[in-house]
């Protein structure tokens, strides 16, 4: 049996989004709606599913992400984002929600 290879992606609630474009330092990297976000993550994760890496729906919340950044004095950007992920991931596996 081949080794699944596993990654985390960070996923904003909808009713959730405006805050997080008002607080990221890459929103102008972002999509333009939440719904155009969403669309794309999710063809990423099925991109990745193809490739054979399962991709976990990690689900963060915005106002957590701030004080987490700001405890390590971090921008809120991608690279902040995928270590909050990968922290969320492994201290608290079951909040994850798989997806292939």
């Amino acid at each position: 049996m081949a080794l699944q290879h596993q990654a985390g992606i960070c996923w904003i609630k909808e009713e959730q989004w405006q805050r997080f474009i008002d607080v990221a330092d890459d929103a102008d990297m972002l999509e333009n709606s939440w719904q155009e976000w969403a669309e794309k993550t999710e063809e990423m994760i099925i991109t990745f599913a193809e490739k054979g890496i399962v991709v976990n729906k990690v689900p963060v919340d915005v106002e957590s992400l701030i004080i987490w950044c700001n405890e390590r004095e971090r921008g809120i950007n991608s690279s902040s984002r995928a270590e909050y992920v990968t922290q969320l991931m492994t201290t608290q596996p079951e909040k994850s929600d798989t997806r292939h």
